[in-house]
């Protein structure tokens, strides 16, 4: 019975986004604690320890005077919201082992000129993922496996493929904080610092996925080639039409929902994804208890890292209460050539951070906190801003304890680290220089 609180919950905070009622969220977040209470044993281990710093993180806050009885309140309907756009969105992977339309769809990303194998791969992940967010991780992963499963390959031409088409489709995941107004980082971005819109910012993230796209390109297409040749297969690909049709009702459902509701485009999509899943899977199964189980299944197999999201939620409030921004603002402001120095930071601290285990979210939290109070100053944050921008993208590949290389890891069978570094590293260190060459730049034009 308490295993039905996960689902209970992301059921409770989708009431709270469409009826915009907080307690909903709060009673989401109670039932969260319920369920990770009981059953804590059987996360992961860097969740756990993850869980018990967050705690010791949340007991500083209650005895320090920075903090007010409005934080608890606000921190509840943070983790309720984050845990739940995860579990949500990943209800996608129930798609993707029953439509063979999108089983196809890898047989279509795979045809065509060598040229744009690797760019059609990673703009495609991207562009789904900044609806979907991890929901395109499943998506893409699990419609990968069921594809891969239809031709007699080798072990190692499977793992070897399925390696070439997960990065592919990591690296355009990382594309999302840098082009998407529905991102996570857009969202806190433009939430502390209004004068820094999307449209403001996207000349920026447009160079610097160029430059990402670039660096990988050459490398990751002898894979994608390799895995082509290996599976042979020339004919084309069936139900593209059917799945393009769908997909672009999926997005106009998305924007009228977003256009005639306060809800965001991810919100949206967060909403309509878990009813169109039910939906589908009640035509499919016509027994509410076998698509409520289903439902229910797949959100355990990601508790791991919906808990991940959780505490980096109050991870990221408690910390922003707890440290003394408004002075380290202030010291910043004395001197224009902060500006870079915070930016550069912001850039190496969000990967280096996410490397030892801390979420992106919470430097994101943090360093946005940080411009807010530079901003009020009067002090032009547009540089600082594209290095924290930049850091949240590589933070996403680059770390062996996010969603995403968590998401990666159990579909391809290896370890967390080896996705982050053996798959990313040298990609990482390759486009670093370019990007601080990009940071540069942007402080020569708001200086």
């Amino acid at each position: 019975m308490l295993a039905a609180l996960l689902p209970l919950g992301v059921a409770l905070e989708l009431l709270a986004l469409l009826a915009g009622w907080p307690l909903f969220s709060w009673l989401a977040a109670a039932a969260f604690v319920g369920y990770f209470l009981r059953y804590f044993s059987r996360l992961n281990p860097y969740p756990r320890w993850l869980g018990i710093i967050t705690l010791g993180v949340l007991l500083a806050a209650l005895a320090s005077p920075r903090s007010g009885l409005e934080l608890w309140p606000r921190l509840a309907s943070s983790a309720a919201y984050y845990t739940s756009f995860l579990g949500a969105l990943g209800l996608m992977q129930l798609l993707a082992v029953r439509l063979p339309q999108l089983r196809e769809l890898h047989k279509a990303l795979l045809s065509g000129s060598k040229v744009v194998l690797y760019p059609r791969y990673v703009l495609t992940a991207g562009s789904i993922g900044s609806i979907l967010n991890f929901g395109m991780m499943n998506l893409l992963c699990g419609t990968l496996v069921q594809h891969l499963k239809r031709y007699p390959l080798s072990d190692q031409q499977r793992r070897e493929g399925l390696r070439s088409v997960m990065v592919t489709t990591l690296r355009g995941f990382a594309l999302v904080p840098l082009l998407a107004p529905t991102s996570v980082t857009i969202a806190i971005i433009s939430r502390e610092m209004p004068k820094l819109d999307w449209l403001s910012m996207l000349p920026y993230g447009a160079v610097a996925a160029a430059l990402m796209i670039l660096v990988g390109w050459r490398r990751e297409t002898r894979g994608l080639l390799a895995l082509r040749d290996s599976i042979g297969d020339s004919s084309r690909a069936e139900g593209m039409r059917g799945l393009l049709l769908g997909s672009l009702l999926g997005l106009a459902a998305v924007a009228l929902l977003s256009s005639r509701t306060a809800l965001s485009a991810s919100q949206a999509a967060m909403v309509l994804v878990p009813v169109g899943v039910l939906g589908y899977l009640l035509w499919r199964e016509r027994s509410m208890t076998t698509a409520l189980r289903e439902i229910g299944e797949n959100m355990r197999s990601m508790h791991n890292e919906m808990f991940i999201f959780g505490c980096a939620a109050l991870l990221g409030g408690a910390l922003g209460t707890l440290l003394p921004l408004e002075q380290f603002a202030a010291w910043l402001a004395q001197s224009p050539r902060y500006n870079l120095l915070l930016a550069v930071l912001s850039l190496f601290s969000t990967i280096s951070l996410a490397v030892i285990g801390v979420a992106p979210i919470v430097s994101l939290s943090l360093v946005a906190g940080l411009l807010s109070q530079l901003a009020l100053l009067g002090v032009p944050i547009m540089t600082p801003a594209v290095g924290l921008m930049c850091g949240f993208s590589l933070a996403m590949i680059f770390s062996p304890f996010g969603p995403s290389t968590l998401i990666l890891a159990r579909y391809s069978g290896e370890q967390p680290w080896r996705v982050a570094f053996g798959w990313n590293g040298r990609f990482v260190a390759s486009v670093m220089p370019l990007l601080l060459l990009l940071l540069l730049v942007t402080y020569w034009l708001h200086s």
